[in-house]
């Protein structure tokens, strides 16, 4: 006779259930961690756009006298970035970023401010910003001077 047994046909499809399974799993992993790790890429990116934009004066209509960029954290998984004016404080349309679900500050950060042309921030020492979900963590350094350090997954 010629075929398979039954024995061997239910061990065969076991065996390929349990490498489907493995495999699920570990996308699902692997998609999680790309989440977290997009998220911090974006916050790095609207770091940059904020630099950027109190770098080169661009300030809003009702502004006075542009005195930086602000990256404000209004809660774990919240920000906005305004243009900072004197005397008017923060003025113009807001950029408003929400984290994605599972991803959220720890702890929320204090405002960074970018100073105009090329003064640095108004932080005193290194601000380290970590975004966690998913059991991982990604942290990103802002230095006084204003640069912007990506030290990855921890």
């Amino acid at each position: 006779m010629k075929g398979f047994t039954l024995i061997e046909l239910v061990v065969s499809i076991a065996i390929g259930l349990l490498l489907t399974g493995l495999i699920i799993a570990n996308y699902n992993s692997y998609n999680d961690i790309q989440v977290l790790k997009q998220a911090a890429l974006t916050l790095k990116n609207n770091f940059r756009f904020a630099q950027s934009k109190a770098m080169s004066g661009d300030k809003p209509s009702q502004c006075t006298q542009l005195s930086g960029y602000s990256v404000t954290f209004t809660d774990a998984s919240d920000y906005s970035i305004r243009a900072l004016c004197n005397p008017e404080g923060l003025e113009g349309a807001a950029q408003n970023v929400t984290l994605p679900a599972g991803v959220m500050f720890s702890p929320p950060p204090p405002t960074i401010t970018f100073n105009v042309l090329s003064r640095g921030t108004t932080l005193p020492a290194v601000a380290t910003i970590t975004l966690v979900g998913f059991a991982k963590q990604y942290v990103l350094d802002v230095s006084p001077s204003g640069d912007i350090s990506d030290l990855g997954l921890q």
